[in-house]
């Protein structure tokens, strides 16, 4: 984005000139900034600095710890070793590793529910894609049609697109299109058939997409919860849920006021009622439980009320509720 258009946007461009600092001096750094290395010696941070996560990553979850107030240690952070960063970066990293599988899951299954509804509702296939592309906008039909001709040449879709692109049927496009455009199609599928459970499992997608996208490009999912809070409408599924697990409504009113927090929750919600008893649904508790069990493990490390834990936590209740979990 250009300067102009920063400006444009009301996008306020600070410089930062921050030099790159050498493992050393992240741990002067760190240690200015009240971290200890008791728990984690300063050899082994290094390491860890060096030769499994950079700085700038584990670093991002000193915001979960309180600053000291007053005091010759007024402003550095109370209580936090490099364990504990250590530590929320493992977790995060594990938590990823359990989300993404599960939205792709998450995705698969809904196609299946998408297509086996078509088959209920009497379709052909491409009366009902004839009839989609009808309502879109010039705008909206001119972008999925450039989106296929790009992906001509995909080792993976290529092929199906270059031989259906004239006439293309439901459950090929349902197999060819990127996340986001299968969305339109099921949204007005959801629509032309009266389907209300289709049509929340829409909204609910929406969510799950954001996270697969994180989860994917390896982003942090604890190190601010809160961050790009705004005032948003959770979906209605996802409250009852909630409720039905005897969350207390102000646990509800707080965690759902974060983004990633709706996002991961819709998740395993959805999971939890779309993806069908079997070999796939087994592997993906026993990754949860492993998951929850080394949560368990780190948990004497971390006061109960660090953000990151009551946030495992809330999850963690959710997850139960929907038979995901023992």
């Amino acid at each position: 984005m250009s300067e102009d258009n920063n400006r444009a946007h009301g996008i306020q461009q600070q410089p930062h000139n921050k030099p790159l600092l050498t493992v050393p001096e992240q741990i002067a750094h760190l240690r200015s900034k009240g971290v200890t290395f008791t728990l984690c010696t300063e050899a082994d941070a290094a390491g860890h600095l060096h030769e499994k996560c950079q700085f700038f990553r584990i670093y991002s979850y000193r915001g979960l710890f309180d600053k000291c107030v007053g005091g010759e240690r007024n402003g550095q952070y109370a209580n936090l070793d490099f364990a504990h960063l250590k530590e929320l970066s493992n977790i995060d990293r594990r938590l990823r590793d359990v989300l993404l599988p599960m939205t792709l899951d998450v995705e698969h299954f809904t196609k299946v529910r998408l297509l086996a509804a078509a088959e209920d509702n009497g379709e052909n296939g491409h009366t009902v894609m004839q009839d989609y592309f009808e309502s879109l906008s010039q705008g909206q039909h001119s972008h999925i049609k450039n989106e296929l001709n790009k992906r001509t040449e995909d080792p993976y879709s290529g092929t199906l697109i270059h031989k259906y692109l004239g006439n293309m049927p439901l459950w090929v496009f349902c197999e060819v299109v990127p996340f986001g455009t299968f969305l339109g199609i099921l949204k007005y599928c959801a629509g032309r058939w009266n389907d209300r459970e289709l049509n929340e499992v829409h909204y609910l997608l929406k969510h799950v997409r954001s996270l697969r996208n994180g989860c994917a490009h390896g982003a942090c999912m604890l190190n601010d919860l809160f961050a790009d809070a705004v005032p948003m409408r959770p979906p209605v599924p996802l409250l009852k849920a909630l409720a039905n697990c005897d969350i207390p409504k102000r646990a509800r009113a707080k965690w759902l006021k974060s983004p990633r927090m709706v996002q991961i929750c819709s998740l395993i919600y959805l999971f939890g009622t779309i993806v069908p008893d079997g070999l796939l649904r087994d592997d993906r508790k026993e990754a949860i439980h492993s998951f929850a069990k080394a949560v368990d493990e780190a948990l004497p490390l971390f006061d109960e009320q660090n953000p990151a834990v009551a946030a495992l936590s809330f999850v963690e209740r959710l997850t139960r509720g929907v038979g995901l979990l023992k």
